[in-house]
């Protein structure tokens, strides 16, 4: 801290003066006589303080609300009132009275359950940021009284669709918001409704292919995003109700066609946008996702974290790990940074990001030269046996080998009866053959023929071995299993290989490979954080191999799982018997609707209008990915199943959209100003909302006044609440928007249906919808939602087994796995994944987060045969990048440099989220920008920070000063140049200052040389917010209209990082379970199946921008101590190594 000797002359005199006055005070005190206590234990008679004390926990009330962001825990809440507002929040110690209807009950050693979120939710609620009412941009009301022109170049600029972040937001009455919203949909919706709508969506540039996929409906570029739907199934999937039944008949209204051709919009997706699926296990299992419950780690003797934080990230769930370690468990940690669960570990296995699946091959390459996997395992439930066609690389089918062969009859049995395959379907996933020792040839092999019924079937399945096989057609081919297969493969991937791949020790290979070869149970526990690497579909495929080859799949304290976000809506299931599950509220047939509050969920007419779609595409220009290639010319890599539609009308719920956005100033400049409404709702003043058209004011958790329900993917509780607390501002339930827009729409088109599509809610009788999911779910068939609501605590989600296990059926009752053969799968016979190289397990380089050839296949493997379609192996425009499958050996691939690391963009970023904030959410929360960084200061001695704290990027110290940069100080982080922070830009581009990001530089250690870290998604800087903190006295950077503050001086995270669309997750014949419902489903299905964001695929460069000291002079304070990080003193550097103080003998 630095005075001036006016302010060191103020501060003095203020000083004096108050000692002055505590002498008076304090000579009083000291006239009263000294009170004499013999023992303070026993007995202490001035006790007045005391009343302070409990004063500050006096409460008139309290109440329990649900904590429910996108962290996967949902803690319930108790909430302690006075005077009618909440004073303190405490956890509330109550989960071994959880129950469900069968008399099993939770146990005390759920408890305690809340973080620093739940604890700080209330300085939220009642915070200088929350919307207060309903906004409108000023521009865009001025387009709509205009009469809502099409958009040119220059009716952009005149309402400032091209510059929505410089343009004044108006306070509207909620009956003017939601009468602008309803006409803007009848606009729109007309405007790109039949042919005249697809000859302007030609004009504008948009591919044949996605005009297509519009079926002729406005509708259809209509966006819609229920945000993370499952923290409030009720109010936020009142969007996805919104999207489906009311743009079905909109566009009957529209386009006078019958229900039957009617089209809704597009559901926008949660869990692949955020990077949270791992895109691995559909193809290994068929189903969404693989996770626990958190307590199944218990059971584990083996536990490794790769790429997972579980210490800094699972929060009230963190302990089941620790508790494992308790039990004797062996805990390993696969990161390349040394982190918080690191230290906890047995031992750490640091190596190059993205190279994950080397490790995990080499370790496969020893446990089978050892011995070590499970041959039984391998022939009873995988696809080991399973031949393949040498020629073609596709299974070997009975019916090219056996004349007139005919699948068996399913429908009596668990792929009928359970999976609800039908005889078509059986056909389309084809059949199988292994070859038999015992008959000395190839035999087919149906999906139920798993576990004890391949055993009891006879067959002896080889897993070795090349067998000639004749066809029906005369024609003799090879035929080898995909176990023989594999023993190719391997042989790429030897110690010393792999070592120079990854990175990692030698020692620490072998002993984890040893490890996972002998020690049973064992599980690996990825985090969102590998999820976002291009390549994390072969990495976790790899991952899930080792386990399923040694036998750890489908058994208490094993498998492959995946933690990150609130996905699981599939746990409201739809089975024929108890009906259509999550659908009866977000997909009630808008023609059909039942308006009896007391019908069964059961009862309920479904119909889905809306079709999903991935907001990646939006993120990668609003397009798909269609490449010119040298080869064939024009290719569509993007699946019909997959295909977007241009996006027109956006609305989303209780996320902060654009400002998550990879690629967010590219979307800022030029994709979002090609979209004529967007509109948001939200509780406070985010980034969204100062871009948007509309933003609608929301209640908090502790406000509402319906029920909401919601689950979690950590623990097995389903949970009802209401709030505790009336409104403090002008603010709605999320349901009320939509219903208000409906009833606006109703009374504009005249049909009755609009509204009384929301009839439960005019009726305030939501409840009623709560019911009707709890009925038609078969995990919750039986519960009352009043019964549950009046409870205040939570139920247990009804399935099979406790803690919930993944596969366990599959496993230990021999049922046939959602996958092509029913059996776990490590081999790809998608003609898209032979095309891509991708049939076999590879190590890949990611397209960008490279030093070597971007996108290269690492195999020799003859039975891998890619396409490059012609690209040369120098062009560096990312799509080209994506999509070309350059097969190499590792010498050769490191022969080959990437362009972009050769121009000293030389550092990997990662971006995990943080324990602090959940995404954007929280960010400017006073005590977490404190918190969260090495830079909180409530005092903001340095007017250059943007709030009371700032954001950082992580920095090895050594890397850091061979770039002239010190702790602390300010830096420039630029990715790719080529297109960001957005395409087109320019020096002298006022934006450009706006959009590139300066971050104070953070010594640590822990993270290799070129590796860096920051946190994911904090609040972005605005043009207005630059403003703010360029004009203000204070140097805030705070909107000075919205009072939007951000957590950045200049740019943000996003400023580095662009959109990718990985051509494997975009196939049509990948098959698989359905999301919410027990059916196979082909190609995409929203967040599953589906491109993932990747926002670690990007190289950074970092410069020195300013000094880190106070007024841009010198270091940054701390650094002068000598006990920092990288600038430790002679003192310090004796005292870490222990020779601080000497003992004499």
């Amino acid at each position: 801290m630095f005075l001036s000797r006016r302010q060191f002359l103020k501060v003095s005199a203020g000083t004096v003066a108050a000692a002055a006055v505590a002498d008076k005070v304090l000579a009083l005190t000291a006239l009263q006589p000294v009170i004499e206590v013999g023992n303070p234990l026993g007995d202490y008679p001035d006790r007045s303080w005391e009343r302070v004390y409990h004063d500050q926990y006096r409460y008139d009330s309290s109440f329990t609300w649900v904590c429910s962001p996108n962290d996967t825990h949902a803690c319930r809440v108790r909430a302690f009132v006075r005077n009618g507002v909440v004073m303190r929040v405490e956890q509330n110690y109550d989960h071994q009275t959880y129950e469900d209807l069968y008399g099993n009950r939770g146990t005390f050693a759920h408890n305690p359950r809340m973080c620093l979120k739940g604890f700080t939710f209330h300085r939220r609620v009642y915070g200088p940021y929350r919307l207060k009412g309903p906004l409108m941009r000023k521009g865009w009301k001025q387009w709509m009284d205009d009469g809502s022109p099409e958009l040119t170049p220059e009716t952009k600029r005149k309402y400032k669709f091209d510059s929505r972040f410089l343009d004044d937001m108006l306070r509207v009455s909620w009956d003017t918001a939601f009468t602008y919203a309803a006409k803007a949909m009848i606009i729109i919706a007309t405007r790109y409704s039949g042919e005249a709508g697809a000859r302007r969506l030609r004009e504008q540039g948009y591919a044949p292919e996605m005009i297509e996929m519009m079926k002729g409906a406005g509708t259809r570029c209509f966006k819609h995003r229920a945000g993370m739907p499952v923290l409030g199934i009720i109010g936020k999937m009142g969007n996805t109700r919104m999207n489906g039944g009311i743009n079905a008949l909109l566009d009957t209204w529209i386009r006078k066609v019958s229900p039957e051709q009617a089209q809704g919009g597009r559901y926008w997706s949660n869990y692949t946008w955020h990077g949270d699926q791992n895109p691995s296990q559909p193809f290994w299992s068929g189903v969404q996702g693989s996770d626990i419950d958190l307590a199944d780690m218990r059971f584990s003797k083996l536990n490794t974290s790769w790429g997972k934080n579980f210490v800094e990230n699972k929060m009230p769930e963190a302990h089941w790990k620790l508790e494992c370690i308790e039990r004797g468990a062996r805990v390993v940690v696969i990161t390349p940074e040394y982190n918080p669960t690191a230290y906890r570990a047995d031992y750490w296995m640091p190596l190059r990001p993205q190279s994950d699946g080397a490790i995990f091959l080499g370790a496969m390459k020893i446990i089978v030269d050892e011995n070590m996997h499970d041959v039984d395992f391998l022939k009873q439930f995988t696809d080991a046996p399973i031949l393949v066609r040498t020629d073609t690389l596709q299974y070997l089918d009975p019916r090219d080998v056996v004349a007139d062969y005919k699948f068996p009859d399913f429908s009596k049995s668990y792929s009928g009866r359970i999976q609800s395959l039908k005889p078509e379907q059986v056909e389309r996933l084809g059949g199988m053959m292994v070859w038999d020792h015992t008959k000395k040839q190839a035999v087919p092999l149906h999906r139920e023929q798993v576990g004890w019924h391949y055993t009891n079937s006879g067959i002896d399945a080889a897993l070795t071995g090349t067998y000639r096989v004749k066809l029906l057609n005369g024609r003799e081919i090879d035929a080898m299993p995909v176990w023989q297969m594999y023993m190719v493969h391997f042989q790429d991937y030897d110690l010393d290989t792999v070592h120079q791949i990854c990175r990692t020790p030698k020692d620490l290979l072998v002993r984890w490979a040893r490890d996972s070869g002998t020690i049973k149970p064992a599980a690996i526990h990825n985090g969102e954080g590998v999820c976002h690497y291009f390549h994390m579909t072969a990495n976790g495929r790899a991952a899930a191999m080792v386990l399923i080859i040694t036998g750890n799949v489908g058994k208490f304290g094993t498998g492959q799982h995946t933690w990150a976000g609130n996905y699981k809506a599939g746990a409201w299931t739809a089975t024929p018997w108890s009906g259509a599950g999550l659908a009866v509220h977000t997909g009630e047939d808008p023609f059909n609707i039942t308006l009896d509050p007391n019908a069964h969920g059961k009862e309920i007419k479904t119909k889905s209008y809306y079709y999903g779609e991935e907001v990646g595409y939006w993120n990668h220009g609003d397009t798909a990915l269609i490449v010119n290639t040298p080869k064939y010319g024009r290719k569509v890599f993007t699946g019909k199943t997959h295909m977007p539609t241009p996006s027109k009308f956006r609305w989303v719920v209780n996320v902060n959209v654009l400002n998550n956005a990879k690629h967010h100033y590219d979307m800022v400049r030029n994709v979002d100003p090609n979209i004529e409404c967007l509109i948001t709702q939200d509780i406070e003043m985010t980034s969204d909302v100062n871009h948007n058209d509309i933003a609608f004011a929301c209640n908090s958790w502790m406000e509402f006044t319906y029920p909401e329900m919601t689950i979690t993917v950590s623990n097995p509780w389903v949970q009802i609440w209401k709030g505790g607390i009336r409104p403090l501002y002008d603010t709605r339930n999320d349901l009320d928007t939509f219903a208000g827009v409906a009833a606006k729409l109703s009374d504009m088109t005249g049909d009755k249906r609009m509204k009384d599509y929301f009839a439960m809610v005019y009726a305030n009788r939501v409840d009623v919808y709560a019911q009707r999911m709890l009925d038609a779910s078969s995990t919750f068939y039986g519960y009352s939602a009043d019964v549950m609501l009046k409870s205040e605590k939570g139920w247990m989600v009804m399935v099979r087994t406790y803690p919930r296990h993944p596969f366990w059926e599959e496993t230990n009752e021999s049922k046939p796995m959602w996958t092509r053969s029913g059996r776990y799968e490590n081999y790809r016979v998608e003609p898209e994944a032979i095309e891509y190289g991708e049939n076999f397990i590879s190590h890949r380089e990611g397209p960008e987060a490279t030093p070597y050839l971007p996108n290269a296949i690492f195999t020799t493997n003859p039975y891998v045969r890619p396409d490059d379609y012609g690209i040369p192996i120098t062009a560096q425009h990312h799509d080209d990048k994506t999509v070309r499958n350059i097969k190499l050996s590792w010498h050769e691939i490191m022969r080959h440099s990437n362009p972009l690391w050769e121009k000293g963009y030389q550092f990997y970023c990662v971006t995990p989220k943080t324990r602090h904030r959940v995404h954007s959410q929280w960010s400017v929360n006073d005590w977490v920008q404190i918190y969260e960084s090495n830079f909180g200061d409530p005092y903001r001695m340095d007017k250059r920070t943007p709030g009371v704290g700032e954001h950082q990027i992580h920095i090895n110290p050594q890397a850091a000063k061979d770039r002239g940069i010190n702790d602390g100080d300010y830096v420039y982080v630029d990715g790719n140049p080529v297109d960001r922070p957005y395409r087109g830009w320019k020096p002298s581009d006022p934006y450009y200052k706006v959009a590139r990001l300066m971050i104070r530089a953070k010594y640590n250690p822990a993270y290799p040389y070129h590796v860096t870290m920051a946190k994911h998604a904090p609040y972005v800087s605005t043009a207005k917010s630059v403003k703010g903190h360029e004009t203000r006295p204070d140097g805030r950077a705070i909107a000075i209209d919205t009072g939007y503050q951000s957590n950045f001086r200049y740019g943000a995270q996003q400023s580095f990082t662009r959109n990718w669309l990985m051509p494997m997750h975009q196939t049509d014949s990948l098959p698989g379970k359905h999301a919410i419902a027990w059916k196979f489903k082909w190609g995409y299905q929203v967040d599953h199946h589906a491109i993932n964001t990747v926002p670690k695929e990007c190289l950074i460069r970092i410069t020195k921008a300013e000094d880190g000291g106070i007024g841009a002079r010198g270091p940054w304070e701390p650094v002068r101590t000598g006990f920092t990080p990288g600038q430790e003193n002679e003192f310090m550097i004796k005292w870490l190594k222990g020779e601080h103080i000497k003992i004499k003998v």
